[in-house]
């Protein structure tokens, strides 16, 4: 990086996780980011209400992007657009649409009743083939779909994390070339997007995934999940050492 990480833009489930929960020490890697000036933000397809919980949970955060950069979180406020404001109808007509005319079998999540803007539904082990398939008919239908390891999300326009970590930025005077941004499925596709940050970095599962970004990361960690998080805390903190 051309200048000293000041801020990690980090997706949660995959990246965060392990087999589906959180992982300890991804906890730990945050615990010692911060400690050492580097602030953790949280971007993630989960709704507002989940991410305002992870806000107050994980150690040292203070605020996070939700629905796939739609709303920012900051504990103890309203959520905040950062995106137009969605037709939640709309969107779920098409998804409606999709399993009656194209038996999709799309199972609303479980969270519904805490997103403010986004649809999403459980992936319940969709393949890419069939996600691409869906994704194709989503847009004929004006829609835009994208996925994660455990979500299928309708949006009215593409979802770009990315942007959204732009726009914060911007608003606290950062330098995006001090922003490191890790992810592990499509939908982080806007964190992946060169010349945007510092550094762009991808889970060891991206790699299997590549073919379907516009752009595929700098860099992509040897380990999955949560272990890959960890390896690239690692690696800011071993370069922020080398610098001081």
């Amino acid at each position: 990086m051309a200048q000293r990480p000041a801020l990690i833009a980090t997706d949660v489930d995959g990246t965060l996780t392990r087999a589906g929960k959180l992982d300890p020490a991804a906890l730990a890697a945050i615990t010692r980011l911060v400690a050492a000036g580097v602030a953790v933000v949280p971007v993630s397809g989960r709704p507002a209400g989940e991410v305002t919980g992870l806000c107050r949970y994980l150690p040292g955060v203070t605020h996070g992007l939700a629905e796939n950069g739609l709303l920012e979180v900051i504990p103890d406020r309203a959520p905040r657009w950062l995106g137009k404001p969605t037709d939640k109808p709309r969107l779920r007509q098409v998804g409606e649409r999709l399993n009656a005319e194209h038996a999709a079998a799309l199972r609303l999540t479980g969270d519904d009743f805490c997103r403010l803007g986004d649809i999403a539904y459980e992936r319940d082990g969709r393949d890419e083939a069939e996600l691409v398939r869906l994704r194709d008919l989503a847009a004929e239908m004006g829609v835009h779909l994208v996925w994660s390891n455990v979500h299928v999300h309708l949006a009215e326009s593409v979802p770009d994390k990315g942007a959204a970590v732009l726009q914060m930025a911007a608003e606290h005077g950062l330098d995006p070339r001090a922003i490191v941004t890790i992810g592990d499925a499509p939908n982080d596709a806007g964190l992946f997007v060169g010349g945007r940050f510092g550094a762009t970095v991808g889970t060891a599962d991206i790699a299997g995934q590549l073919q379907y970004l516009p752009e595929a990361p700098q860099y992509i960690t040897q380990a999955r999940e949560g272990a890959g998080f960890v390896e690239m805390a690692e690696a800011v903190l071993a370069a922020l050492a080398a610098g001081a």
